[in-house]
């Protein structure tokens, strides 16, 4: 099971090396981060963004004040070293092409522990950058944790490698932090199927909204 509780040293470590990446990535690809005043200081939250690139989490994960517990496609984890480097920086595998209880059971361990869950609700990534459909998993996550959504959208992180070219390129990078959606309200009125129904309307929609204002 991850862990959510990390020690002094672990904190000084991550903490420098988001230093240095968040500077990397400023001089490389100018990022900017619109609305972080969204971003609640403490309490869990699901962290939905959409997803465009492998390394939208990286990007988000180094702007974020916050340790952000990110669920990963298990392809991910197949590389020893691979799957050392992202646990360390909290990250966890998940069956995306069946019901996966373990790496459900972890994520509302993470929002139970009053953390950051980190989610692409598409599921898989949109290279052309258009937000696709939300799955169902984001909705039942945020019933069984309990938790509030955190809804973001990140544009440019898609053109660094673009088909045919074979060299990398530098484009600006955005991310947009929009307000919390909460969804006692929705649990609360509705049964199970349709609240879930109803939080991944809400989200993609949000993110969808937040894209359009960046793009």
């Amino acid at each position: 099971m991850i862990k959510t509780k990390h020690g002094k040293i672990y904190y000084i470590f991550y903490k420098f090396l988001k230093f240095i990446v968040s500077c990397i990535f400023k001089i490389l690809f100018r990022v900017e981060v619109l609305n972080s005043h969204n971003i609640p200081k403490e309490g869990r939250i699901v962290l939905c963004s959409n997803h465009i690139s492998y390394i939208d989490p990286v990007i988000i994960g180094v702007y974020f004040p916050r340790y952000i517990y990110f669920m990963g496609k298990k392809e991910l984890f197949g590389n020893k070293f691979l799957a050392s480097v992202i646990t360390f920086f909290n990250s966890f595998p998940v069956n995306r092409v069946a019901l996966d209880r373990k790496a459900i059971n972890t994520a509302i361990k993470v929002l139970k522990d009053d953390q950051v869950l980190g989610l692409f609700p598409e599921g898989t990534r949109s290279v052309d950058g258009i937000v696709r459909e939300g799955r169902k998993g984001i909705g039942l996550i945020s019933i069984l944790g309990e938790s509030p959504i955190l809804p973001i959208a990140i544009i440019g992180a898609n053109k660094i490698i673009q088909k045919p070219h074979k060299r990398i390129f530098f484009p600006k990078i955005k991310i947009n932090i929009g307000g919390i959606i909460s969804t006692s309200d929705i649990i609360r009125k509705y049964q199970k199927k349709e609240a879930i129904n109803i939080i991944v309307e809400k989200t993609m929609s949000s993110i969808n909204k937040l894209h359009e204002k960046i793009n």
